[in-house]
């Protein structure tokens, strides 16, 4: 028993080393396929994975169609039908007998004994016909309803076009603001622990003091509250990492607990040295939005015309070939062509009210257009002055650092002497934790407000990336 207890014991061994190393094999599997992403690769997976793209995309599809929609009317419509009918009312009787061809056009030298013309007439026997008809309509006028409504359609396709643009335009922002959050949260977290590991050297400081009586208890109490402060700010600037992280894989069309890595950036693009004005007069002609709202006027103006169609004549030509039959034993063929033309003389101000219901859209169109190129030159100025503010705060607060730091150290050497309050100490190295956090502030501001005023401008749709 006891060499089979042995065995089983290093067989159960085995196994649990055999699974230890499956699991560790397949974390570092999973850490070989979590590569780092740069911003650009993040950029293209929201391009290629976020479901605005796709509902864009779709939405440019059911433009096409509808313009194949508004094709149709200058093609002819063929259509086959197949009718039975079985009646004993004379006149239709008659018509049955004619166009089956059981009528002849000669006359009978004398009327059959018994014979009464009235009774034969006006009470027939009940009779069948099947038939068969292939009809061709072809509008040849329609008051030029379907030349506005394809072009109409066209300028929806368009419209749609610039929509996937401004899609792409603003995914690119969202994308970029959040991973410049992202890095600007985690590096947050580096200072806040540099903070916390310095308050606990300081809390170890007043400890010692205070037991060779050389501190109060207070000043112990007061390192300690500021300690907590410090793992409060801690705590928070991680949360902050994990909203931003959601907010990247919500963009990029992945599930918010998708793990992130990010490489690290680049240095900053150089800051813009063209003037306001310019940089509101490009977002005019680049901005997919301003695009697609001017081609939405467009294709209201063509459904004006379209709406008035009906205020011309309609012409059309018809062409039919019959097949009618009693019973298929014999058939009797026939066919017709013809032009109608129709005029609507009153239409209970259907058409007038069609028509200003268009024109009353289109001016709403004009309308939404203008109000979208304000909100444009906002953006505009929004980013570009937010860029601006985050270049100046950067060359001041670097020197505010400078002398937190050098105030930091000059105060901690003199509370080490005793020359010094606890208090002195303490706001000592908040100034210096809040400086560089406001400068780290300062420096991600300054990258997502450029972010901002390329989208203001619609740099993003223009091929940047």
């Amino acid at each position: 028993m006891g060499i089979y207890q042995k065995a089983n014991n290093n067989y159960f061994l085995v196994l649990v080393a055999a699974f230890m190393l499956s699991l560790s094999s397949g974390s570092f599997a999973q850490e070989v396929v979590q590569q780092p992403l740069t911003l650009e690769e993040s950029i293209r997976n929201a391009f290629a994975s976020n479901p605005d793209v796709t509902v864009a995309q779709e939405r440019i599809e059911q433009a096409r169609a509808a313009v194949k929609q508004a094709q149709a009317g200058f093609y002819p419509k063929l259509s086959i039908s197949e009718n039975f009918a079985r009646t004993d009312y004379a006149p239709m009787v008659f018509t049955y007998q004619l166009a089956q061809g059981n009528l002849s056009g000669e006359s009978p030298a004398a009327p059959p004994p018994g014979f009464d013309p009235f009774a034969s007439f006006n009470d027939p026997d009940p009779l069948s016909n099947w038939n068969t008809q292939l009809l061709l309509r072809w509008p040849l006028f329609q008051g030029g309803r379907t030349v506005y409504s394809t072009r109409a359609a066209v300028d929806q396709v368009e419209a749609s076009e610039a929509q996937l643009i401004s899609v792409y335009n603003e995914l690119a922002y969202a994308v970029s603001a959040a991973f410049y959050s992202i890095l600007q949260a985690e590096q947050s977290i580096q200072i806040a622990e540099e903070s916390a590991r310095q308050i606990r050297q300081q809390l170890d400081v007043a400890t010692a003091r205070f037991e060779n009586e050389v501190a109060l208890k207070s000043d112990v109490l007061r390192v300690a509250v500021r300690l907590a402060e410090a793992e409060n700010q801690l705590v928070i600037a991680r949360h902050n990492l994990e909203r931003a992280k959601s907010q990247l894989n919500l963009a990029m069309g992945r599930n918010v607990n998708t793990p992130v890595v990010l490489a690290p950036l680049e240095a900053p693009p150089p800051a813009e040295t063209l003037p306001l004005e310019v940089l509101m007069e490009r977002a005019k002609e680049t901005r997919p939005d301003i695009t697609a709202a001017e081609h939405n006027v467009l294709a209201l103006e063509q459904l004006i015309g379209a709406a008035k169609a009906d205020y011309y004549p309609q012409v059309n030509a018809f062409a039919h070939y019959d097949v009618d039959t009693e019973d298929f034993s014999d058939t009797s063929d026939s066919w017709m062509v013809g032009v109608g033309v129709s005029l609507s003389l009153f239409d209970g101000f259907l058409t007038r009210s069609n028509v200003q219901q268009r024109r009353a859209q289109l001016r709403e169109a004009q309308a939404q257009r203008d109000k979208l190129v304000l909100h444009v030159e906002n953006d505009v100025k929004s980013a570009y002055l937010a860029r601006s503010e985050a270049l100046l705060r950067l060359d001041v607060l670097q020197e505010i650092i400078a002398e937190a730091e050098e105030n930091l150290r000059i105060v901690s050497e003199r509370y080490s002497e005793g020359m010094a309050l606890v208090t002195d100490l303490l706001d000592a190295e908040v100034a210096l934790t809040n400086a560089r956090l406001q400068r780290l502030a300062a420096q991600y501001q300054y990258r997502i407000a450029a972010a901002a005023l390329e989208r203001a401008i619609g740099g993003f749709a223009a091929g940047g990336i």
